[in-house]
């Protein structure tokens, strides 16, 4: 060995910077898999499915989609955390990933570290909804109610991420309504359609349905702005400032993924998701497409983590 003078480095970072323009140029150069964390046939698997085949057109290679679910979102991650960082093995995952967390006290991987973000493939707001007959007939309204001395309403989530959405309302709100857990969005809308609840807290994604049937109300959204799909549905932060709770779907590699390579999908991916019929199918889910570059998304993760960890330590929900 000898020693690298100013001269060296430089001529040594050159290198390093032409070998990954070169790896970014030439990516992909065999089928590249796209892991869901999930059972087919659900929200993550569809928007796999969207973007699947507009990126092999666009890459000239085979799109897998490789469905691991299990454990929560953690078998098909860790898998995805522990493959070899070159860019042909993806993870597409959803808000789970900064939830996680905060609901289990040790992960086999570390989410800030062993994976890289890429970008967001779609977004859709949490909504706070009721049966339509409900005489809670405006967030106001729920609000309200949800204040009184004598209130005893809860909300029905299918899973951690709405959970805590409800529980980030009750810390800003300073109310006390308590989850009542269901076996997927499905069943909680034949319960929220049938009057057997009185809230539920769920993706617009998941409710439209619902709504767009006459069954069930959105009297609030999560984004800070009214969704596209629903725009007369307030946001909840007109009546909770700093309110927000966004269910996303979003693509990661593994760490060591070159820096060209990550940019150079997410540049593909933002070009796919620019799509019309691309845009239409991502509708047609109740969602609006993303793109984010990878640098937001990163910071979007990280804010995530830290809310939700306030969040559940706030209600007092103990890691597994």
């Amino acid at each position: 060995m000898f020693p690298l003078n100013r001269r060296h480095w430089g001529a040594l970072c050159a290198a390093l910077t032409l070998f990954g323009v070169a790896q970014a140029q030439n990516f992909p150069t065999k089928p590249v898999r796209i892991v869901i964390p999930f059972a087919p046939g659900g929200s993550t698997d569809a928007n796999a499915r969207i973007i699947q085949d507009k990126l092999s057109t666009l890459w000239g290679q085979p799109v897998i989609i490789d469905a691991k679910p299990g454990a929560n979102t953690l078998i098909g991650t860790d898998l995805v955390a522990k493959a070899a960082g070159d860019g042909h093995t993806l993870l597409l995952t959803s808000t789970a990933m900064v939830v996680n967390p905060s609901m289990y006290a040790k992960l086999p991987y570390d989410t800030l570290s062993d994976l890289v973000p890429i970008t967001i493939v779609s977004v859709s707001p949490f909504a706070l909804v009721t049966p339509v007959d409900s005489p809670l007939k405006s967030l106001r309204d729920a609000l309200t109610a949800l204040r009184s001395p004598s209130n005893k309403l809860s909300f029905g989530v299918s899973d951690s991420s709405a959970m805590l959405s409800g529980h980030l309302l009750n810390m800003l709100a300073k109310t006390d309504m308590q989850p009542i857990s269901y076996k997927g969005a499905g069943p909680l809308m034949i319960d929220l359609a049938g009057g057997h609840v009185p809230l539920g807290i769920a993706a617009v994604s998941s409710v439209q349905g619902q709504v767009r049937g006459g069954r069930v109300r959105i009297l609030g959204v999560g984004s800070l702005q009214p969704s596209s799909l629903f725009p007369q549905a307030p946001a909840i932060a007109t009546e909770l400032p700093g309110y927000e709770a966004i269910s996303w779907f979003g693509l990661l590699a593994p760490k060591g993924t070159p820096t060209d390579v990550v940019q150079k999908i997410h540049r593909d991916v933002a070009q796919v998701l620019k799509d019309p019929e691309v845009v239409q199918k991502i509708a047609a889910l109740g969602a609006d497409p993303g793109g984010m570059p990878p640098a937001e998304f990163q910071n979007r993760i990280r804010r995530e983590i830290e809310l939700w960890g306030q969040v559940a330590k706030v209600a007092k929900i103990q890691p597994e």
